[in-house]
């Protein structure tokens, strides 16, 4: 529910959400002893339910025509239930004890906010200021390895949160609009990803490594960041351009990884996306759009040694026609077919990027 008060000087807003969520699958595990030549092999189901309600609010007031002050609540329940066993797949005999056969429930509840101050400098210039802090519920992970891992991994791990301060100036300059950030957040009991130390070149657990989700400690991050936006009538029709770029880093603070840096976070971010469009009669026009991203920096592991992320550039590309409510176009994403790794390791593993794909559009608005 929404609406506004004492001629819409003040803004508010109530909701209230709820979820419930059952999934289950099995993990397989098969290995061939290296000297008996004696297969094996694990079946390990497990059962997760999910259950979550939330009640939230904002309330927004104009304290001028220049000052706007505005405060959101919300408060999270949730609840979370795994059941996990392992078995040999031939015998049908438990494996793995306690440690991979077992039932386990976590519950927690969370109040976050945020409260913002925005001041209009000009008629065309918004300078505004945030605090807020953020809640990601723990859970459970869905693969647990195998018994001869390196590194057990945890049936589950806690709750989230963090505190983020953000400040910025947004607004137009002639045909331009523009708008700068920079932010700091202040995450506690930071959930990441780490592998259980598995490798097949590691004689005591020969098997690709298993990732899972784990806390580790006290984490910063920062960032600054940029946008403009331009329109310009050429050559009959409307090209409107958005150039984005960033640059943010961050460390574990606190805990086992102090001095990490944190992982999937690259060191600058860019994009630019040019749409263009004509229309020639009230029926008919065209269209194209060019969108150009490029990530440069990073880790992708949260590990004192880490594969670096993989730098890249792409290219997509749509263009098309339109009649009335019908719209047909085709597009070409990653136009020069750029190699790209998304994951590796150091020994024997790697994902690969999608590759250049084009394909045709279809659309019909009612």
């Amino acid at each position: 529910m929404t609406g506004s008060l004492f001629e819409d000087r003040v803004d508010w807003l109530l909701g209230v959400e709820y979820l419930t969520q059952k999934s289950d699958g099995v993990v397989y595990t098969g290995t061939t002893n290296a000297i008996t030549d004696a297969p094996s092999r694990t079946r390990a189901p497990l059962s997760i339910d999910y259950d979550s309600y939330a009640f939230f609010g904002s309330l927004g007031v104009d304290i001028t025509s220049r000052l706007n002050l505005t405060g959101e609540i919300r408060y999270t329940n949730d609840e979370r239930t795994a059941t996990a066993s392992r078995f040999n797949d031939l015998t049908g005999v438990e494996v793995g004890g306690p440690a991979f056969n077992f039932t386990s429930e976590l519950k927690s509840d969370n109040i976050s906010y945020n409260a913002t101050a925005a001041y209009k400098l000009t008629d065309d210039w918004l300078a505004y200021a945030k605090i807020g802090s953020s809640y990601r519920a723990g859970g459970f992970n869905s693969n647990l390895g195998t018994p001869a891992q390196p590194i057990p991994i945890p049936t589950s791990y806690d709750d989230e949160t963090s505190t983020a301060y953000e400040g910025g100036l947004k607004g137009q300059f002639g045909d331009f609009y523009i708008a700068l950030a920079g932010y700091v957040s202040e995450a506690d009991n930071l959930i990441v990803q780490r592998d259980n130390g598995c490798r097949v070149t590691l004689p005591a657990c020969a098997v690709a490594p298993t990732s899972f989700l784990t806390n580790a400690g006290q984490a910063r991050t920062w960032g600054v960041e940029a946008e403009i936006i331009a329109s310009f009538d050429v050559a009959g029709g409307r090209l409107t351009s958005t150039l984005a770029a960033s640059r943010q880093d961050g460390e574990v603070t606190d805990g086992p990884l102090t001095g990490l840096n944190t992982a999937q976070t690259p060191d600058w971010l860019a994009s630019a996306n040019l749409n263009f469009r004509r229309d020639f009669n009230s029926h008919w026009g065209a269209f194209a759009n060019l969108f150009v991203y490029g990530q440069w920096g990073g880790v992708q592991e949260l590990v004192a040694i880490s594969p670096p992320l993989d730098n890249y550039q792409l290219v997509n590309l749509r263009f098309g026609v339109s009649f009335d409510q019908i719209e047909v176009a085709a597009f070409i994403n990653n136009v020069f077919d750029t190699e790209y790794r998304t994951f590796q390791d150091f020994s024997t593993t790697e994902r690969l990027g999608q590759p250049r794909t084009t394909g045709f559009e279809a659309r019909y608005s009612f």
